[in-house]
């Protein structure tokens, strides 16, 4: 048995995550913030574990997660978005690659791989042994090759109950260089999943856990090497995982010192021009074909997966006689993102977002996602929660102390309003803390704030009923009031002295947020029904959304949002 079956049997273990429409969530020792959890049913469509049932429970949950996660992800990628504009469906039996890609292992010259070699046979393969770094150019295919090797991961892990479970990572949230890989994938599992710190850290300790590590190239260029350095030491540890898979950038991988202790790297190569023209014929996209075919700049540009699937999408659009006479690489890939964004906003769809009201017009979108992009590039993220907007976000102080005065005033207003008459209440209240609580099951945007605000009714709620019993029996016997006059007092006494309690420590952070996203809002930042946005932002293939999480469609796409200069009028 294993040492977490040990401490807490299967069938009394739940986590909850932030991939899908899960709500179980840990029990007993494993309950990670508000401790009303435990008292109140936490309503929501709940998980159906996936996997041999021989696998403990948590293990399960979380591998559905993973699952669906990757397969959102996949779904939402730009190769998708060039058959579902070309009314065609993805034929995942498939396993022909459309790019070549060489393996490397140890000081042995690079091999090319047959088309037909899978990454599950390249990651299985004896020199590998499942410890694999990928590297590419920007939009050569890395992230989604990582994405088909985790889902036959997941198959596997299903199939074999012994197995470990895939969970992807990004290595962007790396913030602390003092931070061991360990502890940081600790932290992920809680803050990403809401895997507790101790069940995380049995599952890191037993080697239950196949990371696969995205984004090394997307941490600052200073932190990059080091955050190669504790990958090494992580390898090297009591901790080390059976497998392990990292995903870069082959330009700032190459530039390091140190290198990765893993058996073997996989290269992505750039396209042919055989497959080139093999890919636009398919899709009967000749016209295209013959006017790249004649310019060596447009066919060297369009090597990459990434790039040529934005071109079919926005060929009709643009103008290729302006498109040729761009003086620079970087230029032309700004008017092709240019051209996409434009395209995905004015195509026709039907939204489910906004079905009642109209839409932001193009114009307005591109400001909000400008000002998204920055702040994500900014705390150099790649992933995006609604509830963990904060008060740094905002560049000037006027608009800090305009936060401060508000959010000031309204809670001292709230308190003074509710003191008379009920100072223990507001002593237990403040006994209970003036802190922050975050629901961790990220299954829907702003999750986390709308749940504080349900704790506010249920915490006033516990209160309330059996205060104003007490309250009314006190009045009725020991003081001999009237009926009405004691079920009047009692029912003013214990609500008061419900929200004296719920408000500070579940309304504290609602209100917060509510004048931040205020502020925001007034300043023109962010609309206010953000969730709408967000995913009315998915539904134009600019954004990808899993559970609470929203990351652009592509890096690239962030980086050219956060490139333009974000202006209100």
């Amino acid at each position: 048995m294993r040492k977490d079956e040990e401490q807490n049997p299967p069938e009394n273990r739940n986590i909850n995550t932030g991939g899908g429409n899960y709500n179980e969530r840990i029990e007993g020792d494993y309950i990670q913030g508000n401790v009303f959890q435990n008292i109140f049913h936490l309503g929501g469509q709940t998980t159906t574990p996936v996997g041999n049932p021989a696998r403990p429970k948590n293990e399960r949950i979380l591998l559905a997660a993973v699952k669906e996660e990757v397969t959102a992800r996949l779904r939402q990628s730009l190769h998708n978005a060039v058959l579902i504009n070309l009314g065609k469906e993805s034929q995942p039996q498939q396993v022909k690659r459309p790019w070549d890609a060489e393996i490397k292992i140890g000081s042995k010259p690079a091999e090319p791989l047959s088309d037909t070699t899978t990454i599950l046979q390249v990651f299985d393969s004896e020199e590998i042994a499942g410890k694999l770094l990928i590297l590419g150019a920007p939009g050569a295919g890395k992230t989604t090759t990582q994405l088909e090797l985790a889902q036959a991961l997941v198959q596997r892990a299903e199939e074999q109950p012994d197995y470990p479970v895939p969970v992807l990572f990004n290595l962007s949230s790396w913030k602390d260089d003092r931070q061991s890989l360990t502890d940081w994938l600790v932290a992920e599992l809680k803050s990403k999943y809401g895997v507790s710190t101790k069940l995380g850290q049995d599952w890191v300790d037993n080697h239950q856990l196949l990371p696969l590590l995205d984004g090394l190239d997307e941490l600052e260029p200073q932190r990059q090497e080091l955050c190669v350095y504790a990958i090494n030491q992580f390898l090297a540890s009591e901790t080390r995982p059976l497998y392990l898979v990292v995903c870069s950038r082959s330009e700032e991988y190459t530039n390091y010192a140190t290198q990765l202790q893993l058996n073997g790297a996989i290269y992505l190569q750039p396209l042919t021009k055989n497959q080139i023209y093999d890919y636009l014929t398919s899709i009967k996209y000749i016209e295209l074909w013959s006017i790249i075919s004649n310019d060596i700049n447009l066919l060297e540009l369009v090597k990459t997966p990434l790039l040529v699937s934005i071109t079919v999408l926005v060929y009709q659009e643009i103008s290729i006689e302006e498109w040729q006479h761009l003086n620079s690489t970087a230029d032309r890939i700004q008017y092709l993102l240019d051209a996409y964004v434009g395209r995905m906003l004015i195509r026709n769809i039907n939204s489910r977002t906004y079905f009642q009201t109209k839409p932001p017009n193009a114009k307005r979108t591109r400001i909000w996602l400008v000002w998204l992009a920055q702040q994500m590039e900014g705390e150099a993220k790649t992933e995006f929660l609604i509830e963990e907007i904060q008060p740094s976000l905002f560049k000037s102080k006027f608009p800090k102390i305009i936060y401060n005065l508000i959010v000031w005033g309204v809670i001292q207003m709230l308190i003074s309003g509710l003191i008379s008459g009920l100072i223990f209440g507001l002593i237990s209240g403040l006994i209970f803390g003036f802190h922050g609580l975050e629901i961790e099951n990220k299954t829907i945007p702003n999750q986390g704030i709308w749940q504080s605000a349900k704790n506010i009714v249920k915490l006033s709620a516990l209160l309330f009923f059996p205060s104003t019993i007490l309250i009314f029996l006190i009045q009725k016997i020991l003081l001999n009031n009237s009926f009405n006059e004691a079920l009047i007092f009692s029912l003013m006494s214990g609500l008061l002295l419900g929200l004296l309690v719920g408000i500070p420590r579940s309304g504290t952070p609602v209100i917060k947020h509510f004048i931040l996203r205020l502020v925001l809002y007034c300043n023109g930042y962010i609309p206010w029904n953000y969730a709408r946005f967000l995913d009315y932002c998915t539904e134009r293939m600019l954004l990808q959304r899993v559970g609470g999480r929203y990351r652009f469609i592509h890096k690239l796409l962030q980086d050219h949002f956060a490139q333009m200069e974000f202006k209100r009028n």
